[in-house]
């Protein structure tokens, strides 16, 4: 397993929140913003830490804000303007809306870092692609993908060297785990 000095941590948190109406990394649960309850479930993996995105907002975290280079592609955008402000290869990129994320599952992430380009959990219901481990060298590849115009994250994680990590086993025990708020109905329902 890379040790914890190898390793950069990023919060995706540059969403329009359109279908929500307020920016969800802000949100309350159990006291706490959606934003800061992240940050603290990866602080101890990565010895950096940022945001991807930039609200202004954000600025109390003390955390530094990477901006989307390619505003309006979603989470790939997000992805590769991380991974080029990242000064390690190995990166953990888990999305602000995943509120009932745990250290079993990032353990488990980070036990599967081999000679792989990205670490991404799966499921009987598919992958999760916005909670995963992403290496440096796929840039190249990324930035293809949003050159050509081609946004989906599923159909990336095809062309690169994937490898994904059941975690059936975790959502019987967990089976709020991968559960994402994208709707006021979602945000309430917890």
């Amino acid at each position: 397993m890379e040790n914890i000095t190898d390793i950069s941590g990023f919060v995706l948190a540059g969403g329009k929140s359109s279908r929500l109406g307020t920016d969800k990394a802000l949100l309350i649960i159990q006291n706490e913003s959606l934003l800061a309850r992240m940050i603290g479930l990866i602080r101890p993996h990565c010895q950096t830490l940022a945001i991807s995105g930039q609200n202004l907002d954000y600025e109390n975290f003390n955390l530094v804000m990477v901006p989307d280079l390619f505003p309006n592609c979603g989470p790939i955008a997000g992805i590769y303007s991380s991974l080029l402000y990242s000064l390690n290869d190995w990166n953990l990129i888990v999305s602000v809306d995943v509120p009932f994320l745990n250290d079993d599952l990032i353990g488990l992430l980070l036990a599967n870092i081999g000679e792989y380009d990205c670490i991404i959990p799966t499921h009987h219901a598919g992958i999760e692609p916005l909670v995963g481990l992403y290496n440096r060298r796929i840039l190249p590849a990324i930035k293809d993908m949003i050159d050509n115009g081609d946004y989906k994250l599923t159909r990336f994680l095809e062309i690169v060297n994937t490898r994904y990590v059941d975690c059936s086993e975790l959502l019987r025990i967990y089976p709020r785990l991968f559960m994402n708020i994208n709707r006021i109905e979602d945000y309430r329902s917890i």
